[in-house]
């Protein structure tokens, strides 16, 4: 996480989303945050999709895949 700019209380905070990349077993999803045009932060996650049993990486599901890109259109 980058912080670029003070937040302060009351202030308006608008995020935006992004998925920037889907992987074979993960996404990397981007936030931008504003107050009145101005970013104040930014960060980029990676979640990993894993088998519940032994939590090692594992492809992306189609049906979620599918939504993830559909999303970066």
């Amino acid at each position: 996480m980058e912080f670029l700019h003070p937040v302060h209380y009351g202030d308006h905070v608008d995020i935006s989303v992004v998925v920037e990349k889907v992987g074979r077993s993960s996404v990397q999803i981007r936030y931008d945050a504003k107050v009145k045009g101005r970013p104040v932060f930014r960060a980029v996650n990676t979640a990993v999709v894993v088998d519940m049993k032994t939590f090692q990486p594992t492809p992306v599901p189609p049906w979620l895949r599918e939504r993830f890109e559909a999303a970066m259109e």
